[in-house]
């Protein structure tokens, strides 16, 4: 997925505008009202769906190779539990600044456990998930395009946006970096009949999501795909790039990926204490209700 591929909506160009931000990690949106017509709705689905479409096709390669990975391309940059994350070698792509991620592994957890631990359609939900992977510093969802239902839990399409905390920003060295992002999680099957998770973060830009004072706004594609293994492990590959718009952020950016691409061994986790906090907030009303009598 290259660069090239960071999807632009905006139908003109708006210049800069000033806005007062929140300090807090979770806030509202700090644009003005994201309205998306029926049209860009489609879109933002078809384009999403097309994008997990293409990450499949590679996992059943991944799959069909048992799970070979190619070390001409990818060198071993980190390890977290039983996953491992590599990066792309220069020699590999020369004509790219911006190196892609490739993380493979088996993860705690059933398929379902994993796939509730990551859909977060909902700043409840980004809560609960932030205070145990960590993985951005501020973010607010902008547009909910698809949401889940009883029928398919773990259904969203999302557009967000996000802010990633940058060392020395604080002194003014450098600016934080921002992304606005389709976010789209799901269930989906293999050629074989398999059923399969996939969650997506992919850049993109409308109107209204013009650039923000202070920061520096970046593009990133990221997706992994989920694929449960036996009664307690999930194996996943998830691959990302990320365009932070300066040489010197790079790195950290790079790092700031690995982070949020090796937090996988959380997400069931995750999925416990979401259902944790449900069965906490069903008691909280039931005892509402019995007061009010």
């Amino acid at each position: 997925m290259k660069p090239s591929s960071f999807l632009d909506l905006r139908a003109d160009n708006q210049g800069s505008k000033r806005v007062e931000m929140s300090n807090k990690r979770f806030t509202v949106n700090p644009f003005e009202e994201l309205t998306l017509t029926s049209e860009d709705r489609v879109k933002l689905v078809d384009i999403a769906n097309t994008l997990v479409h293409a990450k499949l096709e590679e996992y059943e390669e991944y799959l069909k190779t048992a799970k070979t990975i190619h070390l001409v391309r990818w060198k071993k940059f980190s390890s977290s539990g039983a996953a491992t994350t590599y990066i792309e070698r220069k020699n590999s792509n020369p004509d790219s600044n911006l190196p892609e991620l490739l993380m493979t592994g088996p993860l705690p957890g059933t398929l379902d456990e994993n796939t509730f631990g990551i859909v977060n359609p909902t700043l409840e939900a980004m809560r609960i998930k932030a205070s145990y992977l960590n993985d951005f510093s501020a973010v607010a969802v902008l547009s909910t395009v698809v949401e889940p239902t009883v029928d398919e839990p773990f259904l969203s399409v999302v557009v967000k946006w996000m802010e990633i905390d940058i060392p020395g920003a604080s002194i003014g060295v450098v600016r934080n970096r921002d992304y606005v992002y389709v976010e789209s999680t799901g269930i989906t099957h293999l050629k074989n009949g398999d059923r399969v998770g996939y969650h997506l973060m992919h850049s993109v830009n409308f109107p209204q999501t013009y650039e923000l004072p202070n920061r520096v706004r970046g593009n990133m594609a990221l997706c992994a795909i989920f694929h449960q293994e036996g009664p307690d492990r999930t194996d996943c590959r998830g691959t990302g790039i990320m365009d932070p718009k300066g040489d010197l952020v790079r790195m950290v950016a790079v790092m700031g990926m690995v982070q949020a691409t090796t937090a996988g061994d959380k997400y069931s986790y995750c999925s416990q204490m979401k259902k944790l906090a449900w069965l906490l907030e069903q008691k909280h009303y039931g005892s509402e209700a019995l007061e009010s009598y």
